[in-house]
């Protein structure tokens, strides 16, 4: 490999230096999400070349943190009040989206011969991190759950950055009046939250982003000014990108193209679900796009503030499917693996 045997310094300045200036590339060129899709493939070229790098969990959990801040400073109570009170369409696309990944996991088990219940939970909608544990915990491949998840998420991000890159304009800049103190404060309150309060799904994300929405409701000034929103989505970019490892590779290259396709049939359903929500609810495209399709809350967050999409609709169905998930998603896939094994 390339880089095993460069010093491990040096490895993480190739990443960091790779992940910031690809990210500001990409963002010259108005790409959506620049910041995080920059050091994820820049973190992936770098595992890919023999890298092995480790983003530590609190690095990666405040970026979530400080993207958690960045949400609420696009939400607005009359929002969110619209969003609550069409509740009933909220559930039923939330249920759309659980029902459509269990079938891209069922496909994806016949057209890889993998196990049911393996590509099953590597369909899950839910946060990344937590549905990989909870898969190590019942004692499955965690390892090609991961790799499942990982290539899911990178698919729909670059799916997603080419219609956003289509239909809307360049991203707004961050805001940044004031002090970050106030941000970063509430980025390491969620990474506790993640380490003492493991139960709450995303804690790391929805904890900041719950605290920061009350106080932006209420007047109070936060600031998430650029360098820190750099800093932030290359934590989160790299976490992604460096955890596809050549090993996690080689041990699905032969199921690649069956995954590959799976998740091109999940973005393609999840696509036309979102633009049936966008006509019933009286939303934009994009808006409907993100709400309905299975990525990570912090990267569609971030995708659907760099789109100009409505941050407060897409984070209220993404918000809700994830509670749906983590708690009902683990029982849902054992007991649809048994039944399809019967």
């Amino acid at each position: 490999m390339l880089l095993t045997r460069w010093p491990q310094g040096v490895r993480w300045l190739v990443a960091i230096g790779a992940g910031l200036a690809l990210g500001q590339g990409l963002g010259l060129l108005h790409l959506p999400a620049a910041a995080m899709v920059g050091p994820m493939v820049a973190g992936a070229a770098v595992a890919l070349a023999g890298g092995r790098l480790y983003v530590a969990p609190q690095l990666s959990q405040m970026g979530q943190g400080v993207a958690g801040c960045l949400i609420a400073l696009n939400l607005d109570a009359g929002a969110l009040r619209q969003t609550l009170a069409i509740w009933p369409v909220v559930l039923v696309f939330v249920a759309l989206t659980f029902a459509v990944a269990c079938l891209s996991g069922l496909a994806a088990s016949r057209w890889t011969r993998l196990g049911r219940e393996v590509t099953l939970w590597g369909f899950l909608p839910g946060m990344m991190g937590t549905i990989i544990a909870l898969a190590h915990e019942r004692g499955l491949d965690s390892r090609m759950i991961a790799l499942i998840q990982i290539l899911r998420l990178m698919l729909v991000i670059a799916a997603m950055v080419v219609v956003a890159a289509g239909i809307s304009g360049p991203a707004p800049p961050p805001a940044h009046a004031g002090s970050p103190a106030i941000a970063v404060a509430l980025a390491a309150l969620g990474v506790a939250a993640a380490r003492w309060l493991p139960r709450i799904p995303a804690a790391a994300t929805l904890v900041p982003l719950s605290l920061a929405t009350v106080l932006v409701l209420n007047g109070v000034a936060l600031a998430v000014p650029g360098w820190l929103v750099a800093l932030a989505f290359l934590a989160i970019g790299l976490q992604v990108g460096l955890r596809f490892t050549p090993d996690l590779l080689r041990q699905g290259l032969v199921a690649l193209p069956g995954l590959c396709a799976a998740c091109l049939l999940l973005i393609g359903l999840c696509g036309a679900s979102g633009l049936a929500l966008s006509r019933i609810a009286g939303v934009g495209v994009m808006t409907g796009m993100l709400a309905t399709v299975p990525g990570s809350i912090d990267s569609i967050a971030i995708l659907a503030i760099g789109a100009g999409a409505d941050v407060a609709f897409v984070m209220t169905l993404q918000t809700v499917r994830l509670f749906a998930v983590v708690i009902f998603g683990p029982i849902l896939a054992s007991a649809i693996a048994r039944w399809m094994d019967r």
